[in-house]
C-alpha cells in the first residue's frame, strides 16, 4: 500500500498484486531493474544547488576573499588563498554524497585540523614565517569558519528532512506514530506491504516499484527501509542500489521493536553490529549530577521560600487540611521513599478513588483524572501551572530524587511492571524528565515507559541541562497538565 502524508485515500493507479504469470518474471525482467536505475534527480535545478549547499559555498569563497583583503593581504597572496578555499571546497564537494555536502561540518573541522598541524610543525621547527603567509593563514581559518556557518544554516533551514518510510505494514506504522511530532524529519509518504507477505513476493516486488514513482512527487525526501533481512531480498537491494546511483539518501533502520537502548555501529568480522552499551555511569558524571542536584535545589529554596509560603496560606484557606501532601512513592532501585506536594485535592481524595476507578483518563496503571472532582480550586491552578510540584525540590535535597529522571510512581503502579519496565527504577526519579517535556498526561503508558526508558538508557548531563530548558517551555505554556 502507497500512501502520501496527510492524504485520507490510497494513489490511484497502483497494483498491489501482480498475476502468476507476472510474479515468475519479477527481480528478472530488464523494465523493472531499469526503473529502479533511472530514480529521479533529489531537486529542481534551483533548490539542487541551494540543497547542495553551492550557494553556501560560493558565499565561503566570496567572504574568504574579503577576509584577505581586509587583512592587507597582497594580491598573490588573496589569489593563492582564494584558490586553496575552492580547491577545498571542490575536493570535498567530489568526495561526499549528495545529500550530506550541505550540512556537514567535517570540510571545517579538518580544514582546521591541518592548520593546527601545520602550525605546530612551525612552531617544533622554530620556522620564521613571512606576514603574508600568516595572513593566508589567518584567512584560511576564516573559511574553516565560513564552513561551519554555512553547515549550521543549512541544517537550521532543512532541518525537517521529507521521509519517505518503506517497509511492512506494521513496522511503518509503529515509526510514523512515533516520528509523528519530532522537528528534525516530517514523515511524507509510506510504502508499505502486508508483513505476511513473503520476501520477493509479487505484492513487495509491486510495492517496491512504486518508490520510484513517489520520489517524482516528493523531490527532496530520503528513504527509510524498515524491513528485517533488508539486504537480503533481492528486489530491497535493487531499490538501494538505485537510491545511491540517484544520490538520494538511502538508509536500513534496525527495528527494534521497541526496546530503548544506547547502540552504536560496530562490526564483528565483516558483519555491522549494534554495540549495547551501558548509558554514562562514570563515578565522575554521577558525582556532578548528585552535587548540582542538591546546590541547584538549595538554590531554588531559598529564592522561591516567598512564593512556596504564599502557596501554602492559600491552601489552608481555601479547603480543609495540611498543605503538603506526603505520599509514599517507589525510588531508586524499588527502595520507597516519601514524596512531596502541595496538596490539590480535597484531605479524603484517597478514599474515594475505588469510587472513581471507572472514570479513568490515566495510561495504563496509572490513576488519573482529565476533570477530578476532588481538585480544589486552588489545586487546580498549582496543577496546571506544576507549582504542586515545587516541595519536591526538598526531596531532592534530601537525595531521595533528582531535579531530571523518569516519574516517580506509586507501588500500586510498579507492582505491576515487567522486568523490562522495572529498569525505569535504575536511576532517581526526578521532578522533570522527557515525559515531562513531550506530552505529560496526554502521552500514552507505553510511550511514558518508553521514553523513561529512553532516558535511563541514554543519559548524559547535558541531557539532563536540555530537559530543563525544555521544561520552563512546557510549565509556561501548560501543555499536557491536568
Amino acid at each position: 500500500m502507497t500512501t502520501f502524508a496527510g492524504e485520507a485515500e490510497v494513489v490511484t493507479g497502483l497494483r498491489l498484486v501482480e498475476s502468476d504469470r507476472e510474479q515468475s518474471r519479477l527481480g528478472q525482467h530488464r523494465a523493472v531493474r531499469g526503473e529502479f536505475t533511472r530514480l529521479p534527480k533529489a531537486h529542481s535545478a534551483m533548490s539542487y544547488m541551494v540543497r547542495q549547499g553551492l550557494i553556501g559555498h560560493v558565499s565561503v569563497v566570496v567572504g574568504t576573499a574579503i577576509a584577505a583583503i581586509l587583512l592587507s593581504a597582497s594580491a598573490v597572496t588573496a589569489t593563492v588563498v582564494v584558490l586553496m578555499s575552492a580547491t577545498w571546497i571542490a575536493f570535498n564537494l567530489a568526495t561526499m554524497p549528495a545529500y550530506d555536502r550541505s550540512n556537514s561540518l567535517a570540510p571545517s573541522r579538518r580544514l582546521i585540523v591541518i592548520l593546527s598541524l601545520v602550525s605546530l610543525v612551525a612552531v617544533i621547527a622554530d620556522a620564521v614565517i613571512p606576514m603574508q603567509v600568516r595572513i593566508g593563514f589567518v584567512a584560511l581559518a576564516v573559511t574553516s569558519g565560513l564552513l561551519f556557518v554555512s553547515a549550521m544554516m543549512h541544517r537550521l533551514a532543512f532541518r525537517r528532512v521529507p521521509t519517505l518510510l518503506v517497509g511492512p505494514e506494521d513496522a511503518v506504522g509503529r515509526l510514523s506514530a512515533r516520528w509523528e511530532h519530532r522537528k528534525d524529519l516530517v514523515v511524507v509518504g509510506a510504502c508499505t506491504w502486508d508483513p505476511d507477505a513473503p520476501m520477493a513476493s509479487a505484492t513487495l516486488n509491486s510495492v517496491l516499484r512504486d518508490v520510484p514513482r513517489m520520489l517524482h512527487t516528493a523531490r527532496g525526501a530520503r528513504v527509510v527501509i524498515v524491513a528485517e533481512d533488508a539486504m537480503a531480498d533481492p528486489g530491497l537491494r535493487h531499490l538501494a542500489w538505485g537510491l545511491r546511483k540517484a544520490e538520494i539518501q538511502c538508509l536500513i533502520l534496525a527495528d527494534m521493536h521497541d526496546y530503548v537502548e544506547y547502540v552504536r555501529p560496530t562490526k564483528v568480522g565483516e558483519q555491522l553490529a549494534l554495540s549495547l552499551d551501558q548509558p554514562n555511569a562514570h563515578i565522575v558524571s554521577r558525582a556532578i549530577k548528585a552535587i548540582s542536584d542538591r546546590v541547584l535545589a538549595g538554590v531554588a529554596l531559598i529564592l522561591l521560600s516567598p512564593v512556596m509560603m504564599a502557596i501554602a496560606i492559600a491552601i489552608r484557606l481555601d479547603s480543609k487540611g495540611p498543605a503538603i501532601f506526603r505520599q509514599e512513592r517507589t525510588g531508586k532501585d524499588g527502595v520507597p521513599f516519601t514524596i512531596y506536594k502541595y496538596r490539590t485535592m480535597i484531605q479524603d481524595a484517597q478514599d474515594q478513588v475505588e469510587g472513581l476507578r471507572e472514570l479513568n483518563d490515566g495510561a495504563g496503571p496509572l490513576f488519573k483524572m482529565t476533570e477530578d472532582p476532588r481538585v480544589t480550586r486552588v489545586g487546580g491552578f498549582l496543577r496546571k501551572s506544576s507549582l504542586d510540584e515545587l516541595p519536591q525540590l526538598f526531596n531532592v535535597l534530601l537525595g531521595t530524587m533528582s531535579l531530571v529522571g523518569p516519574r516517580p510512581a506509586i507501588e500500586s503502579e510498579t507492582s505491576q511492571y515487567s522486568p523490562w519496565v522495572w529498569r525505569r527504577l535504575h536511576v532517581k526519579p526526578g521532578m522533570t524528565g522527557l515525559w515531562q517535556v513531550s506530552g505529560r498526561s496526554t502521552l500514552s503508558w507505553d510511550e511514558s515507559i518508553r521514553l523513561d526508558l529512553k532516558y535511563v538508557n541514554n543519559w548524559t548531563y547535558p541531557m539532563d541541562i536540555r530537559i530543563m530548558f525544555r521544561t520552563v517551555w512546557v510549565v509556561l505554556n501548560r501543555k499536557g497538565a491536568w
